[in-house]
């Protein structure tokens, strides 16, 4: 089955939406910082504009008028009465049950329409479904009395994309209306989401998705994978949860814990926000009685971790595990693009939020974040461990002292705080771009990696050349190239005997040793060996440099006793921070 892209993932606020319009934003869409205290209605302060944004439509019933929508090139056969009918009893009751019955969407026939939009019919030709003219011509004809429009495009393929409409962080609502159109707030969705288009059968979790975005739900997703041809990140490798891969299915699979409260539907008693100290929890899933979230403050309100526990009943019965599920949530408006004009005191809300699994893993079905009985994870200077299980869910040990950390994955790393120390220098920006919130602290340095760590730490940035040539393996138009080139031209490095750099190659502890003498200034501090550690003989060509950057401090060596090297293990992203600490004289450990 392809990919669901929602094309408008990240795009449900007012500004976004109205721009697809042709509207500019006026100050009744935003008020200039009129709300002092974006969390002044979630008691926990955990769900930014809890009452004007994400409360809005979560609360009773949703009405959703369905329109089926003609486009040129197919012939795909949706019966409007049918599909109303299979919502209803589909997508009605799966949202009562992760609801805990507090939200009833109401579907209800519009009509028909028809547009010129071009979809196209070659699969390797759909990147989303952007269907323009399918909405005005929904817009144009719907009664005006619903909260959203399910708009079904006769296409023969199971894409999709939502939007929560226009948001207005003030009430009430600042002018904003509940309403569809003037609300702005619809999902698309392509036939074979809600119609057999064989060999396919329907895809309802891809209208639960879109659905889910006009509840104002943000995708979860680790950051790490990337859409093959594209430089785009993967917002679908969790099979967990509806707003991510879990929508990838005949039926849609649960929301998580953090989704469901900043819906409204796991009440505040129902959360424990673990600060300090040592505790027990039994920790319920969906709809059960007792504790349903446990919060795990990072710094402050808007970052923090999120538990709930998942287990293969009802909905969830095909997730392709059970236990604790581990997320980051994040909400610092540094982590996310908010748009220009917005008050800039206002953290990440509704779609922007930034939700992550800890850990993330490559590929799209990893579920190594979900823990089982009998795990631990470390979470900073938190350890959680997963005691038993019973018959509504689990019992949880929480360990805290307070933890802070700037990338989701180096949290309780030896060499957290020197890998934060070059982060504050500008010296790394993370290993998934453009993200940047993943350091990949285990990964091998490469000599690529090498280059952008040191022209950054000499302050050489500015300098960056054109393209030069000097390496025939270093191509234009590659992100290290002006970073290799400017090494060379700072005299830090010559390549390989061939005249080739190597910019794949890991970087060896005896190559860092080398680097670090020559882009810091320390060559005139070089003596003759005299053979310190006990595996690096004294005529070996770094020699010097090794036995120089230990009695700079840059180095303590790989073992104690005898005092080792190392020299041809390959340094690791988080030993790179500590050597470049030190070299700059602001080491943290």
């Amino acid at each position: 089955m392809p990919r669901v892209f929602t094309t408008l993932r990240r795009l449900a606020i007012a500004a976004a939406v109205l721009a697809l319009f042709g509207v500019s934003l006026g100050t009744s869409a935003v008020p200039a910082g009129a709300v002092s205290d974006p969390y002044e209605d979630d008691p926990l302060r955990l769900v930014p504009f809890a009452d004007s944004v994400q409360h809005v439509y979560t609360d009773g019933s949703d009405v959703w008028e369905v329109w089926i929508c003609q486009v040129p090139g197919w012939t795909v056969d949706v019966d409007l009465a049918d599909t109303v009918a299979n919502l209803s009893a589909i997508i009605t009751p799966y949202f009562q049950w992760v609801s805990a019955g507090a939200y009833q969407p109401v579907f209800r026939a519009g009509g028909e329409v028809t547009s010129e939009d071009n979809i196209p019919t070659n699969p390797q030709q759909q990147d989303g479904l952007m269907a323009p003219l399918c909405q005005q011509a929904v817009s144009e004809a719907t009664s005006g009395t619903a909260n959203a429009a399910l708009i079904v495009v006769a296409a023969g393929f199971n894409e999709g994309a939502g939007t929560a409409g226009a948001v207005c962080p003030e009430p009430p609502f600042s002018g904003c209306t509940t309403t569809y159109p003037q609300n702005f707030r619809y999902a698309l969705v392509a036939a074979g989401t809600v119609t057999a288009t064989p060999p396919q059968i329907p895809q309802w979790g891809v209208v639960a998705h879109e659905m889910g975005h006009a509840l104002n739900w943000p995708h979860s997703y680790g950051g790490l994978n990337v859409l093959p041809g594209t430089n785009r990140i993967d917002q679908y490798d969790n099979p967990m949860d509806v707003m991510s891969g879990g929508a990838l299915g005949a039926v849609p699979v649960g929301a998580i814990a953090y989704h469901r409260y900043v819906a409204g539907w796991i009440d505040p008693v129902r959360v424990v926000v673990h600060r300090a100290g040592t505790a027990t929890y039994t920790l319920t899933a969906n709809a059960g009685a007792g504790i349903q979230m446990i919060v795990i403050p990072i710094e402050n309100e808007r970052h923090f971790y999120v538990l709930g526990a998942r287990r293969n009943v009802l909905y969830d019965a095909t997730l392709p595990a059970t236990g604790v599920e581990v997320y980051e949530v994040d909400q610092r408006s540094t982590v996310c693009n908010m748009p220009t004009g917005w008050p800039s005191h206002w953290p990440c809300f509704a779609t922007l939020v930034r939700i992550a699994q800890n850990p993330a893993v490559q590929g799209t079905d990893g579920t190594a974040h979900v823990l089982a009985v009998g795990t631990t994870q470390a979470l900073g200077d938190v350890r959680v461990t997963v005691d038993a299980a019973n018959s509504n869910g689990f019992t949880v040990q929480v360990l805290a002292d307070r933890p802070g950390f700037r990338f989701v994955d180096d949290d309780g790393n030896p060499h957290e705080a020197n890998i934060e120390a070059i982060a504050d220098l500008g010296i790394t920006r993370g290993c998934n771009p453009p993200l940047g919130d993943r350091f990949c602290p285990a990964q091998t340095v490469t000599r690529a990696e090498m280059a952008a760590f040191l022209i950054r730490a000499m302050g050489e940035e500015a300098n960056l050349p054109p393209f030069r040539d000097y390496f025939p393996d270093v191509a234009r138009g590659e992100w290290y190239t002006p970073y290799v080139e400017r090494l060379y031209e700072v005299a830090v490095t010559t390549g390989f005997q061939d005249g080739s750099y190597g910019p794949a190659a890991p970087v060896s502890r005896a190559e860092m040793a080398v680097f670090l003498v020559r882009a810091f200034g320390l060559s005139g501090g070089l003596q003759p060996a005299i053979g310190l550690f006990a595996d690096v003989p004294p005529d070996a060509w770094y020699a010097s440099h090794a036995e120089l950057i230990y009695r700079q401090g840059i180095t303590r060596g790989c073992v104690a006793d005898p005092l080792g090297y190392c020299p041809t293990v390959g340094v690791h992203r988080d030993e790179m921070a500590s050597f470049q600490a030190r070299a700059l004289g602001v080491p943290q450990g």
